[in-house]
């Protein structure tokens, strides 16, 4: 296909990862997104890139499809003549496309994803990890709680242990007072305790305790992927998270990081998602394990990561891999980004002063001196007075959070 098409991403959910997808594609072809949610955040107001539509009850599937419907019959050849890319920048969103693929491909969207079974094998964290078991990556010691169990089980490692959903969509579905993404637990007493709270609060499938592997942010990594309709890799950015947050409900959110390479694991991963017949993003969460010199696997989230703007602003867009798969269908040799860029979503002055490592630091200002840098919340070209405003008081902020809330001082 090689005459332009007139098209519209449709974007699902409202935070950051949202706006730094809409800016790919404004960057790249000049045009607007809509984006489509329950509620606004803060991050996607007062913002020229993005048309917003609220949907309240969107993550319904009923409510999820009418929507869908009447935006298809909208926006569509037989409305606006457009063509239409769905992406879900929120787990239970991409979930909800992929659960009811068949209807929406059937009424015309583009949909970059994978089908439901290859999708759970990723998501659902035990048969995650027994993935890495065939295909020879590592993660942490672990162990698979079942309701069942009635909270009379033993672990054959020690405390302090990490405590996070197998199904963390449904979990999501379950929030209470105290609620985390993840819990670190420091004695079996604790575990049992907030394990009975997750249950008490609805949540009814199982739980996975990990072995916590030590080290601080600087350890952590992620690997922003992209596998094409093919189910051929096109593209790895491998990035060392400088930075996380720490606030409860914000606890594993990138907040800083610096590309950097390693074709070994890059490939490993990369040959696992081919196998399995993965198709469009994913972002793999890993950490560095001094003890045995090893990286461990987290899990693989099944979209774009938070931080995935590093790889739009290090040179290769992401909105532009989508369309030029789905829409042109061009053909995309394998890139691994190797050259060094830096991305964050704080103030510099926050990354200089609670990142430690000083080898990495002064990476990083060269990288900010050569201009090898980007904050995907700051775009020269959508920059209203009061999203400025917005954004100046969440730098000022994030001070405040990492002075209360960073636990390695």
């Amino acid at each position: 296909m090689s005459e332009k098409v007139d098209f519209m991403p449709i974007l699902l959910a409202s935070d950051i990862n949202v706006y730094s997808m809409a800016r790919a594609f404004h960057e790249e072809y000049g045009i607007k997104s809509l984006m489509v949610a329950r509620e606004r955040g803060a991050m996607t107001k007062d913002t020229n890139i993005l048309d917003y539509l609220e949907v309240p009850g969107l993550n319904e599937t009923e409510v999820f499809l009418k929507t869908m419907d009447e935006l298809y019959d909208e926006y569509g050849p037989k409305g606006r003549g457009k063509t239409l890319i769905l992406m879900g920048c929120a787990d239970h969103y991409v979930r909800l496309i992929v659960e009811n693929k068949e209807h929406l491909k059937d009424k015309g969207f583009v949909l970059p994803y994978s089908d439901k079974k290859v999708l759970d094998e990723l998501t659902l964290k035990e048969s995650f990890y027994k993935l890495c078991d065939r295909f020879g990556l590592d993660y942490a010691k672990t162990f698979i709680y079942k309701p069942e169990m009635n909270f009379e089980f033993d672990i054959d490692f020690g405390y302090p242990v990490v405590l996070k959903a197998s199904d963390s969509v449904k979990y999501h579905a379950h929030k209470f007072e105290g609620f985390h993404k993840a819990f670190f637990i420091n004695s079996k007493e604790e575990l049992v305790d907030t394990l009975k709270l997750i249950y008490a609060n609805g949540y009814d499938d199982n739980m996975i305790i990990q072995d916590m592997i030590p080290g601080e942010d600087d350890a952590i990594y992620d690997l922003q992927m992209y596998i094409g309709s093919d189910h051929k890799v096109k593209m790895m950015n491998f990035g060392n998270v400088l930075l996380e947050e720490h606030t409860p409900t914000a606890i594993g959110n990138n907040a800083a990081t610096l590309t950097t390479y390693n074709e070994e694991l890059m490939l490993k991963v990369g040959h696992m998602m081919e196998q399995i017949g993965y198709e469009g993003f994913a972002d793999g969460d890993i950490k560095w394990d001094y003890r045995d010199g090893k990286f461990k696997m987290f899990e693989i989230n099944i979209r774009q990561g938070r931080s995935h703007y590093r790889v739009t602003g290090g040179g290769t867009n992401m909105a532009k891999l989508v369309v030029d798969d789905y829409i042109y269908h061009k053909d995309m040799p394998m890139k691994l980004v190797k050259e060094p860029h830096f991305w964050h979503a704080v103030p510099l002055g926050v990354v200089y002063k609670y990142v430690k490592d000083e080898k990495k630091l002064a990476q990083v200002r060269q990288l900010v001196k050569e201009g090898k840098v980007c904050d995907s919340q700051y775009y020269p070209a959508d920059m209203p007075l009061k999203r400025w405003i917005y954004l100046k008081i969440r730098g000022l902020n994030m001070y405040r959070k990492f002075a209360k809330y960073y636990p390695y001082k």
